[in-house]
């Protein structure tokens, strides 16, 4: 009978009996939590309000952030192998060109490609280390990005253009073609795996970005070669690059 008289007071408590009766068992623990949740909110507050004071500060609006696209670009504003690649901290490279095939035809040189009045191009040669410990291999980028076009044209349609023809000479560059077709990299692309003269593995990729067009090769080293490289350990380090390039053309090509 005891016992059961105080499971209905314990059933019984309400309102500010039930108040006290927390208060008295658990106090401190209560005042804990809630000296937790008051740490919580007030830390977030403070770093948003510091995260939007820092981009009023600094003029770095949301467009500038995200990397939204720009409404124009300067003259050698632009240079992909140097700002882009080379910062580049998921693929391990090496570079070694000069640095001299850089062209922004604002400032000199011909675009090269009929109905385009402006174009930023590139050729870059890099020793990239790929992850999982294999040997070293060559790897060439050269791009194509259509800045202006001529009065009525589009630029977007003129790097289909080049991208076709890109992709119709790529299989020129591997001596024994195993596979080729359309892969998954950018707006469009187009890929091509088999061995060198020297039986060597080669992989080329083609891809398309907004109104650039951009070719990837390749090449494991025959003196350190010990077997051939599988194409999906080729196509892991394109998909680095690619992904990356896709968000940089985006940002770099004005609209």
């Amino acid at each position: 009978m005891a016992e059961e008289k105080v499971s209905a007071r314990k059933k019984g408590l309400h309102g500010w009996r039930a108040a006290v009766a927390v208060f008295g068992c658990g106090s401190l623990a209560a005042f804990g939590v809630f000296g937790v949740l008051v740490l919580v909110v007030s830390t977030f507050f403070n770093a948003t309000s510091s995260g939007i004071e820092a981009s009023a500060e600094t003029g770095g609006g949301p467009a500038e952030q995200i990397g939204e696209a720009r409404s124009s670009l300067a003259a050698e504003e632009m240079n992909v192998c140097d700002d882009n690649l080379d910062p580049l901290t998921t693929i391990s490279t090496t570079r070694m060109d000069s640095g001299e095939d850089y062209v922004d035809t604002e400032t000199g040189g011909e675009p090269g490609i009929e109905g385009a009045s402006r174009v930023v191009r590139d050729n870059c040669l890099w020793t990239i280390t790929p992850s999982g410990g294999s040997t070293p291999w060559d790897f060439e980028f050269q791009y194509d990005a259509i800045i202006d076009v001529e009065r009525g044209g589009s630029a977007e349609e003129l790097a289909s253009t080049v991208f076709e023809e890109r992709r119709a000479g790529l299989s020129e560059g591997v001596a024994d073609v195993e596979t080729e077709g359309s892969a998954d990299f950018g707006q469009k692309s187009y890929s091509v795996y088999g061995s060198g003269e020297q039986g060597q593995s080669v992989y080329l990729l083609v891809v398309q970005a907004k109104s650039a067009v951009y070719v990837i090769r390749f090449e494991d080293q025959v003196e350190g070669s010990v077997a051939a490289v599988p194409e999906n350990t080729f196509r892991t380090e394109a998909r680095k690059i690619t992904n990356f390039l896709g968000h940089g053309f985006e940002y770099w090509i004005p609209e």
